[in-house]
């Protein structure tokens, strides 16, 4: 027998040990508020549920993410599923935790910008060694959403771009690089969100795309991973109507069996996104939403953070009536027990992965964001630099050089104040831009937030020799927007202000140079990440010496 064999006939064995109770709880994958273990090891001990989703709220530091996973792997060990559970991590580059200790690289857009596969192959791999040294075995990336609309509010920098086989490529390389350094990787958002305006952590978007046009472009990637052994798949909250006009992708046994099983060949686990999103939960009660996508073909019922309940207080009670209705179906006949088995056979598999890659990454125990990684970050992040538009060439840049953010302190302050699911970056990325100018010997002017309102209020004006550089970003928030459209405000006045002497340098995509066509020059960074804050310092520097190369 081989080793997939080996563990199927190690699951049945399994599977025939446990209570309706037991089975039931291995579906889930589940969150709890804070640091405080007690209720989470009451799930294990008690629901017996095969995994957690962890964010930056249940553990900020490596060794707080040390003691969560060894406190909880305790926990199970003295049960009858003694098998490593599911610790399961949105790091995606985007998204990242323990980000002030670990190494999230510029993100996938900029990987995707830099266009150099060995690069997305290194840093999934750093992904890999170093989550699994915090004890997380379980990284919920690569994202494999195609960029196809520029006003997504929540894909965006999260996607490899906006080219179906670039974005292949990548998705490939990412795959590939967690996969060779131990770590169960998880293609999302099945069958992609790249093509919505809308955020699923808040309602239920509708792509209204054809199964033809979907296998042309957005299920592309998707086979990518797929064919390359891509071990977990997430589901997205997303209408698609020319599919399967009764029910979103998640809660779909067209799309989750019909399509991604039997035409695309996907043999692993399928976890839903979050069924507390609003774009389940405003739809669906939360014990027929679990239902219905264990129905559909999903195998594990995943609940993140409890803060999108919006009611801390009932989340914990939310989860205990979705478990136990569908025990309830159960018993009653309304979900078969050979769904719920046949979905327990390929979580066991996975599982008994999960112990086999723990014993092959034992040495790299203290792999955490070495030099070797932050320099391939850097190296990243220089890669992805763009000069997108030059039109009267201003750079190298001449003359007397004044920066400007254009986000203002209070957008800065909404992206380091998140909740513990999205960039959960210590600094705004414009502050670490001028901290690199400040650690450097550049003559560049940084212009206080108090500046820049008096020149838009007219007060001060611009000398005729000024080049003034605008800095934009944007961050991919759960539910919440980063107020871009104030950005896009102040830029349009300092525009028509500068005279045509106005560069951008974004610390984002470069979708915003949309709505600019009387901007003269603009470069992208591709990222708000620090890394990428440092690379574009460093590019206006060498701008302002002569040299953009």
């Amino acid at each position: 027998m081989g080793v997939l064999d080996n563990a199927r006939a190690d699951a049945r064995g399994l599977i025939a040990k446990l209570t309706l109770e037991q089975k039931v709880g291995q579906l889930f994958m589940l969150a709890f508020g804070g640091k405080d273990l007690t209720y989470a090891r009451k799930l294990v001990r008690e629901r017996y549920i095969s995994g957690f989703y962890i964010s930056q709220d249940n553990a900020e530091t490596v060794s707080e993410a040390r003691n969560l996973t060894q406190t909880l792997q305790d926990e199970t060990s003295s049960t009858i599923l003694d098998l490593p559970l599911i610790f399961g991590v949105d790091q995606e580059g985007a998204w990242g935790v323990a980000v002030s200790e670990t190494t999230t690289g510029p993100g996938n857009l900029a990987l995707g910008a830099a266009d150099d596969v060995s690069l997305t192959h290194e840093i999934y791999g750093i992904y890999a060694r170093e989550m699994m040294a915090c004890g997380y075995n379980v990284i919920l990336s690569p994202c494999a959403d195609i960029n196809s609309n520029p006003d997504n509010p929540i894909i965006g920098p999260r996607s490899f771009g906006e080219d179906r086989d670039r974005v292949a490529r990548h998705v490939k390389a990412a795959v590939d690089g967690a996969l060779q350094n131990h770590i169960v990787c998880c293609g999302k958002h099945f069958p992609g969100h790249g093509d919505t305006s809308e955020d699923s952590h808040r309602l239920l978007p509708t792509v209204d795309r054809s199964l033809a046009y979907l296998l042309d472009q957005d299920l592309v990637p998707f086979q990518a991973a797929i064919d390359a052994g891509l071990p977990m798949i997430m589901t997205s909250h997303i209408n698609f109507p020319q599919i399967d006009s009764d029910f979103p992708a998640t809660l779909s046994p067209k799309i989750m069996h019909d399509l991604l099983r039997d035409k695309m060949g996907f043999q692993g686990v399928i976890v839903t996104d979050s069924m507390n999103m609003w774009g389940m939960r405003k739809n669906y009660d939360p014990a027929e939403s679990a239902i219905l996508a264990l129905k559909a073909g999903c195998d594990i019922i995943m609940l993140s953070e409890e803060h999108y309940e919006h009611d801390e207080a009932n989340y914990v009670a939310k989860q205990m009536a979705t478990i136990d209705g569908v025990i309830k179906a159960v018993e009653e006949g309304d979900l078969d027990l050979d769904t719920v088995e046949d979905a327990l056979e390929r979580i066991f598999c996975l599982r008994i992965q999960l112990a086999m890659n723990t014993e092959l990454c034992k040495r790299d125990r203290n792999d955490i964001s070495g030099q070797k990684h932050r320099e391939l970050a850097d190296l990243a992040a220089e890669k992805a630099i763009r000069i997108v538009r030059d039109r009267d060439n201003l750079l190298p840049l001449n003359g007397k050089v004044k920066l400007i953010g254009l986000s203002g302190s209070d957008a800065h302050q909404m992206v380091i104040n998140t909740r513990g699911i999205g960039p959960n970056d210590p600094q705004a990325a414009f502050d670490v831009l001028c901290q690199e100018f400040k650690n450097s010997s550049s003559d560049i002017e940084i212009l206080s937030e108090e500046d820049l309102q008096e020149y838009l209020a007219g007060r001060r004006c611009f000398g005729e020799g000024d080049v003034v550089i605008g800095v934009t970003e944007d961050y991919p928030l759960p539910g919440m927007d980063y107020d871009v459209d104030f950005q896009k405000e102040r830029l349009e006045k300092l525009v028509q202000m500068t005279e045509g002497k106005m560069v951008v340098c974004a610390l984002r995509s470069d979708y915003e140079l949309r709505s600019c066509p009387d901007l003269s020059t603009y470069v992208a960074s591709y990222s708000s990440r620090a890394c990428s804050a440092r690379a574009m310092a460093r590019f206006i520097i060498r701008a302002k010496i002569g040299s953009t190369d």
